[in-house]
């Protein structure tokens, strides 16, 4: 690991080599300064002209005489970086930033150090008016002001505004905080004053520096401003020499400039994600999708989770026994209560991480507490259905027996889902709706039970929508590991192969499950979805229809309601029945009345009178 210092002018040299070489420092690494000069086509200097090579041999030069000159006495508050951990090199090449990319590819360097075009902070420190912030695949430093440094230890103040580039800020701060032994203020602004804002900014600076896996010490000051308090602002930063900001705020660097006179201003763009096992190559602690805090709280709450226990055991034995009850009785509130309580999902989410992580250790142990939950649940659910009475099949028991392939694609989003919550912990209360939207014990609640009343096709249906979520949540969770970079530094030859052919595995199992699933989905688009031939009139409607059919004798109200149909020709049908024939008028005051307690003149209202009808009212005998 290295840092990577791009100059591109001799008026920028002093700045760029000086606090490239503290961040090197401060990160015990190389400093390889690259010296750029126009040309008209890419060339190696070596077997360049004299002409060619003048320009970039002058910077080169210049380079040499900064790094003798912060090795002086003078500059002993300086980070020291021994002058054999420094390489000069040069570069002619038509683009600056085509140049600086090529270097980054073959060095592989941890941070990028750049002067910024305009020192004004007119532009330059955002994405859209900076090509090496935008292009740049490792974290990238822009120095704005070109002011001279001090020669006492740097005083660094890192500005964080809920920028998503503040972490990497902060982190490198810190790191130069801790090696000059020396403060920096860690600075946030909130829009009101008092002590409840303070409070706030305070708690807001803490989880920053939680998510950069920085620890509060006595070289760490935080200090909450007001917006608009832009004097105080610019007198905090004058006390300092270096003031960092996160990329992408071109307004805030314009007025930092304009405002400050000693600082030079440092915006930062942290790294983009790492991918797959080649993480081992770069530095761990700038992940810049899971904090180092919350990596470690994941895997730890993931391990133990995983394990098969007492408390796994009991905890899904109650569950398996109250979501048992809840099919039993039809009741959809209980069988919700029963996927809150439930811990069967977290081995499947370990099985995840051990698949992101390459672990066949924690894929072995949630897989035995799997298993045994699984058959723990069957056990318990077959039990309560044989000494439940009634060998009723209720509705809540066989909607779980007919899966489609849409349950394949809640499962896997839920886990998806599931699995970033657990990696944020400030979206951990969204695991509860996790655990409602994919449900697992209620299916193999189902099973037992269908087992029990030897229903054994729908017992099949609940068995296959287990299944069907075992494998959705596994692989839905290691992708999303995979996309948050919660991957294994040290994974070798072998454990990859366990991941490939595990994976192999899964593949071939969703291809499997989708055969039928699909089959289902299209039987259930086939045979339609159930829903009422009407639905009901308001409660005011009814009653005014009912008081004006109880005025006319041995007339009484067979049904009235909106058809549900779409092609229906009437708006609301109402249905009486009669002994005798009675005349149009009837309908038509009844349709009047509809019209009117619905306020609608244009409503189509039919009435349809069934004659010679008759009921009975003769007591049966005993």
């Amino acid at each position: 690991m290295s840092v990577l210092a791009l100059v591109t002018k001799s008026e920028d040299v002093k700045l760029v080599t000086t606090w490239a070489a503290e961040f090197a420092a401060a990160r015990k690494t190389t400093l390889t300064v690259l010296c750029w000069a126009r040309a008209p086509m890419a060339m190696n200097p070596q077997s360049a002209d004299a002409d060619e090579t003048s320009a970039v041999d002058e910077l080169a030069a210049e380079v040499h005489r900064v790094i003798a000159l912060i090795t002086k006495e003078e500059y002993e508050g300086r980070l020291p970086l021994p002058t054999d951990q420094i390489n000069v090199q040069r570069t002619l090449h038509p683009d600056a930033t085509a140049a600086t990319l090529r270097q980054i590819r073959a060095e592989e360097p941890e941070l990028v150090v750049a002067a910024a075009e305009d020192h004004s902070g007119l532009t330059g420190a955002t994405y859209a008016t900076n090509r090496l912030l935008r292009q740049s695949p490792c974290n990238t430093i822009i120095l704005f002001g070109n002011r001279e440094r001090s020669a006492r230890k740097p005083h660094i103040f890192v500005g964080t505004s809920d920028n998503p580039h503040d972490v990497a800020a902060v982190y490198l701060a810190a790191r130069m905080a801790k090696a000059c032994d020396t403060q920096v203020t860690m600075a946030r602004t909130e829009q009101e004053s008092g002590k409840q804002a303070i409070a706030i900014g305070r708690r807001e600076l803490r989880q920053l520096m939680r998510d950069a896996g920085v620890k509060l010490n006595d070289q760490i000051k935080r200090l909450v401003l007001r917006t608009g308090d832009t004097t105080t602002i610019a007198a905090e930063m004058n006390e300092h020499d270096l003031v960092m900001l996160g990329a992408n705020n071109q307004r805030a660097v314009q007025l930092i400039i304009e405002l400050t006179e000693t600082p030079v201003l440092a915006v930062v763009k942290r790294a983009p994600p790492l991918r797959g096992w080649q993480r081992k190559k770069r530095s761990p602690e700038w992940n810049p999708r899971l904090s180092p805090a919350d990596y470690v709280d994941l895997i730890q709450g993931l391990r133990s989770g995983s394990r098969l226990s007492v408390d796994f055991l009991i905890m899904l034995g109650l569950a398996a026994a109250i979501a048992s009850l809840g099919l039993l009785q039809d009741s959809p509130a209980v069988v919700i209560g029963s996927m809150l309580l439930a811990p069967l999902m977290t081995p499947m989410i370990g099985c995840g991480l051990s698949l992101a992580q390459a672990n066949p250790k924690l894929g072995w142990n949630s897989l035995v507490a799997i298993i045994s939950g699984f058959l723990l649940t069957l056990a318990i659910s077959f039990i309560v259905a044989v000494v439940t009475p009634g060998e009723e099949m209720t509705p809540q028991v066989l909607s779980r027996g007919s899966p489609n392939i849409l349950d394949l694609m809640i499962a896997l989003f839920s886990a998806c889902a599931a699995a970033y919550a657990l990696a944020r912990p400030n979206l951990v209360g969204a695991v509860a709706g996790v655990a409602i939207a994919t449900a697992l014990v209620p299916p193999l609640c189902s099973a037992g039970i269908s087992v029990a009343y030897q229903q054994y096709e729908i017992a099949g249906g609940a068995a296959l929508l287990f299944a069907t979520n075992l494998v959705a949540i596994i692989l839905g969770a290691a992708a999303t590991f995979r996309y948050l970079g919660v991957t294994s530094a040290e994974a070798g030859a072998t454990q990859r192969r366990w991941v490939y052919r595990t994976l192999g595995i899964l593949g071939i199992a969703v291809i499997g499950l989708s055969v039928p699933l699909h089959f289902a989905l299209q039987r259930n688009i086939e045979q339609g979805k159930p829903q009422p031939a009407n639905y009901p009139l308001t409660k005011a409607v009814e009653e005014a229809v009912v008081d004006y059919i109880e005025r006319t004798p041995e007339v009484d109200l067979v049904a009235a309601g909106r058809p549900s149909s779409l092609h229906a020709e009437a708006d609301v049908v109402i249905v009486v029945m009669s002994p005798k024939s009675l005349p149009e008028s009837f309908g038509h005051e009844i349709g009047e009345i509809v019209r009117q307690e619905m306020e609608d003149e244009e409503l189509v209202v039919k009435v349809h009178c069934l004659q010679e009808a008759w009921q009975t009212s003769k007591q049966p005998q005993r």
